[in-house]
């Protein structure tokens, strides 16, 4: 899924660029379009790395769908899928084919990590 390509390093500065802060300033729509994104790359990706990617991005969709829409999110449910997509994000980082990627995938995680904690944090508010 990695391989220095110049198109998916622009997507990881732009996801790390939109969400990087507070889960509140990012909006639905943001999110919905990051992960569109991300969806059509990790299909062209064709791994099995990138089908389980492929298959939590799934997942999270209808959910900041519906927490847009109806402006009612299941930050439980949210937080459980982000912390699977920084456990998957590590594992590929780990990889040999992602060492020219160390720092934009160390960024992206970091992300994923922070909206993660954020979203734990309005879970157990609810």
């Amino acid at each position: 899924m990695i391989s220095n390509d110049k198109n998916q390093l622009s997507l990881i500065d732009e996801t790390v660029n939109t969400l990087d802060g507070n889960i509140d300033t990012t909006t639905g729509t943001e999110g919905l379009s990051l992960i569109d994104k991300w969806l059509n790359r990790v299909n062209d990706a064709g791994s099995e790395q990138a089908q389980d990617i492929q298959a939590t991005l799934e997942m999270l969709r209808p959910e900041i769908d519906t927490a847009q829409r109806y402006n009612r999110p299941n930050n439980q449910r949210i937080a459980e899928l982000l912390e699977q997509l920084v456990t998957k994000t590590r594992a590929i980082a780990d990889t040999a084919e992602a060492s020219a990627e160390q720092t934009e995938l160390a960024q992206l995680i970091a992300v994923l990590e922070n909206l993660h904690q954020q979203a734990v944090r309005l879970a157990s508010q609810a």
